[in-house]
């Protein structure tokens, strides 16, 4: 696997919709994705998470017992993206308004420039080593 390629982590409880977002991402970048449940990022520790350029987060109609993650996810300064299904919160989580928000199911251009703009921006190995 290509180190330099960005990292995405999908964290959503539903397989099928996880895997519909890694279908349309990976249809439209060159990127690295992993695929979890929200409750698994329990066991990332930081430097696990200091690979991570983007997370999708599923977020549910109560948002209290997913705060705790998410808070985590920026204390490591994690980009955001927070997917759901309920309407509540397509103007954003309450306290977390700057972290935008894609509704499933995913229309797979709305989906794609907004995980282009959330992503990560790291510095590029430079494409030829001279060894002169």
């Amino acid at each position: 696997m290509e180190p330099f390629l960005p990292h995405i982590l999908i964290a959503e409880r539903e397989f099928l919709i996880a895997l519909d977002a890694e279908y349309l991402i990976k249809a439209a970048l060159d990127c690295r994705i992993t695929l979890v449940r929200p409750d698994q990022l329990d066991q990332w520790d930081e430097t696990a998470l200091a690979d991570v350029d983007l997370c999708l987060f599923t977020v549910p109609f109560d948002t209290a017992r997913m705060r705790p993650r998410i808070e985590r996810l920026m204390e490591a300064q994690v980009p955001l993206l927070f997917t759901m299904v309920a309407d509540i919160h397509l103007l954003g989580v309450e306290g977390l308004e700057v972290i935008p928000v894609v509704r499933k199911p995913y229309d797979g251009e709305t989906l794609v420039s907004l995980v282009r703009g959330q992503l990560r921006q790291r510095p590029q190995p430079s494409g030829r080593i001279d060894q002169n």
